[in-house]
């Protein structure tokens, strides 16, 4: 997981005594959702990833929208019936950045497997966080555009993914509105650099809608995304990336 956006360092912390890996380390293990590898004990029932790395840009200023400010790697860990854990990695990575300056996320994105050992849930509308409307009660003025794209083993697999993401928007709310393909646009040169090497091509970008803007709506969605691609069969690997619209 990458994040984007703009960030400058806290005044008071001209050289930071701990870096984004330590603190994201902190973070995720504070709320139980993973633990530090080197720790004798062992770790928690139920935590959701096992970290290995974590790094960014996180002690100079960016300026860019889309630059990338802080990266995540982990190993997703199977646990039954639950969805990919996007959402807690990137209040991790976003919450570390916090500690070091301020900072304001323009988008992100994830490679995120498609296969794995968990038992999944039947579609995307039955797991515990997409069954919620989790942005329920935005601001009616908030709605928001950004740019979805998609980068799959097979560049040909777009419109089965579209026809996926189609079916299984979630039932009931309100939160994502509709999805309209895009023919400019694209994966940003971070995003196209990492999904060329793990072997995958640009497979679709579209404009979508959602109620809101924030960081956890865009790891919502793009939850919403990889948990319908996983029943599109598109794939075992998929690299998505969701970016704010410019205001």
């Amino acid at each position: 997981m990458a994040l984007y956006g703009r960030h400058v360092p806290h005044p008071w912390l001209p050289e930071p005594t701990e870096d984004l890996y330590s603190l994201a380390f902190k973070q995720a293990a504070a709320y139980g959702w993973s633990f530090p590898l080197s720790s004798d004990q062992p770790p928690p029932e139920g935590q959701r990833w096992a970290q290995h790395e974590a790094g960014g840009a996180a002690v100079r200023a960016t300026s860019g929208g889309t630059g990338e400010l802080a990266w995540l790697q982990a190993a997703v860990l199977p646990l039954p019936g639950q969805s990919l854990p996007i959402v807690p990695m990137a209040d991790v990575l976003l919450r570390a950045l916090e500690r070091l300056g301020a900072t304001t996320a323009t988008g992100l994105h994830v490679l995120a497997p498609l296969a794995c050992d968990a038992t999944h849930p039947a579609g995307p509308g039955h797991s515990t966080l997409l069954q919620a409307d989790v942005l329920a009660l935005a601001d009616p003025g908030a709605e928001t555009d950004v740019t979805v794209s998609l980068a799959l083993p097979d560049s040909a697999e777009g419109d089965s993914a579209l026809s996926a993401i189609r079916e299984w928007a979630p039932s009931g709310s309100q939160a994502l509105l509709g999805a309209m393909p895009m023919t400019t646009g694209g994966l940003t040169p971070a995003a196209r650099s990492r999904a060329r090497a793990y072997g995958l091509e640009p497979a679709l970008t579209c404009c979508m809608r959602l109620t809101e803007w924030s960081l956890e709506a865009a790891a919502w969605l793009t939850t919403h995304l990889a948990e319908s691609l996983r029943l599109a069969h598109t794939g075992e690997l998929v690299l998505i990336e969701v970016i704010k619209n410019s205001d």
